[in-house]
């Protein structure tokens, strides 16, 4: 299993400048911070260190300090699929993420640009990164659908910086999603008191095209649905050889056609 990503940033003169190399690295750390978070649903913690640094054409590997093979593998295979092209978005690689691969062409912009990120795994080419990572995050970014309706999920992060939000793990998907709400005193203290529970939000939803949640927006209605351990369980009003009825979220990840092959 691989251990470290390495990225290579080539400049597009001789020798790259210390701001070029300080920015790649921001959007780099910001970028395994995000994938961490889908993956773990912990932004801090899972902590990365710099095991390799050469000069020539910048050079870093990045390893994490606790063996963290699957962020490794699915950070290096979610940027070969992006790169290569697609309108879905690779697995972990949420809004955010997408939006941070985005926001990496300004690398590729201005007198100190890069040419060029190669990313490596294991002394293997995985992929580059070059000027078109904008096109090609926007691509996966503006597929998809809208419509009505509502998710499910633990409510486990609170924004009120800006526009306020807050974070649902989806029930079905288990993807993060955020959700943008009021900036009102009520919304926010009613946000504020379910943190934490299993939530039921009705709003407008925005899906990649493979049908994981995005984003709810025009949330209607928000209200706590932790099932209650002291009432009885009922023993009617389904029919137990349907399979909506044996694991209704299974059914649900059918529907949106979520069950792995």
């Amino acid at each position: 299993m691989p251990e470290g990503l390495t990225f290579i940033i080539n400049p597009e003169t001789q020798s790259a400048s210390l701001d070029l190399f300080l920015r790649a690295l921001g959007d780099i750390n910001r970028l395994l911070r995000d994938v961490n978070y889908a993956i773990h649903r912990e932004r801090s913690g899972r902590h990365w260190v710099i095991s390799h640094l050469h000069t020539s054409s910048p050079t870093v590997t990045i390893e994490s300090l606790l063996g963290d093979q699957e962020s490794v593998s699915t950070i290096a295979n979610g940027i070969r699929t992006v790169t290569l092209g697609t309108d879905q978005p690779p697995e972990y690689f949420t809004e955010q993420v997408l939006e941070d691969l985005r926001r990496m062409r300004r690398l590729f912009r201005g007198r100190d640009r890069a040419h060029s990120i190669i990313v490596s795994v294991d002394n293997e080419e995985t992929a580059t990164i070059r000027e078109d990572i904008s096109d090609k995050a926007s691509r996966i970014l503006t597929s998809g659908y809208s419509n009505l309706g509502s998710l499910e999920g633990r409510l486990e992060a609170i924004s009120v910086h800006g526009s306020p939000t807050f974070t649902i793990w989806d029930r079905v998907s288990q993807a993060p999603v955020r959700c943008s709400f009021p900036n009102q005193t009520s919304w926010i203290q009613d946000v504020k008191d379910l943190l934490g529970n299993r939530v039921m939000v009705r709003g407008y939803i925005r899906y990649f095209l493979n049908g994981i949640p995005r984003t709810i927006s025009d949330i209607a209605e928000i209200h706590d649905s932790t099932p209650d351990p002291n009432l009885p369980k009922a023993d009617f009003g389904s029919i137990p050889d349907q399979e909506a009825a044996r694991d209704p979220v299974k059914f649900l990840r059918s529907i949106r056609g979520l069950e792995q092959e």
